[in-house]
């Protein structure tokens, strides 16, 4: 019986299930705590209707989870960011998440290796009012950002950049 009760009370945690890998708390009740008392409740209806249709996804591990969508908000705010740069966008959880933040001239370079997931979420994106500010180029973000830095007058034009893709690969262009 005490092994059912477990199991209730973890499939009772909305969500958290499939995003725990990307969880710095240990323990799984104080992260649903979170996202019920913090998260939740100041999560833009457009976000709410994204991440549930990603949660039924089956790679919805690679999805943002809603409390890192609320820090990338804040952060962006706080820096006052116009232009940013999106690196892996999946069905565009974070993506919404700054565009929402951003401006109403802000604008996002969003670059993915594939379209289709993006498409999954671009009505959500869409019905939120906010894909004018963003500019989607599907394939290798390496090529992209390589032509970016080629043209002087892109210099010092981005505040924020946001890196949710093949990491290893992006990082050795840092070298």
């Amino acid at each position: 019986m005490a092994a059912n009760n477990g199991e209730d009370q973890q499939n009772q945690l909305s969500g958290h299930k499939e995003l725990a890998h990307k969880s710095l708390l240990q323990s799984d009740a104080l992260y649903q705590y979170i996202l019920e008392t913090s998260v939740f409740p100041r999560e833009h209806e457009s976000l709410k209707e994204l991440r549930e249709m990603t949660e039924k996804h089956p790679w919805n591990l690679m999805a943002t989870p809603p409390d890192e969508g609320q820090l990338l908000r804040m952060l962006i705010k706080l820096i006052n960011a116009k232009n940013t740069i999106e690196i892996g966008v999946f069905t565009g959880y974070s993506l919404l998440s700054t565009a929402l933040a951003l401006p109403e001239d802000g604008k996002i370079l969003a670059l993915d290796v594939s379209r289709e997931y993006y498409e999954l979420g671009l009505p959500i994106i869409e019905k939120a009012g906010v894909a004018h500010k963003i500019d989607f180029r599907e394939g290798p973000a390496l090529p992209v950002l390589d032509e970016l830095l080629e043209d002087e007058s892109n210099k010092g034009t981005f505040d924020f950049v946001f890196v949710d893709a093949d990491k290893d690969e992006l990082s050795q262009k840092g070298d």
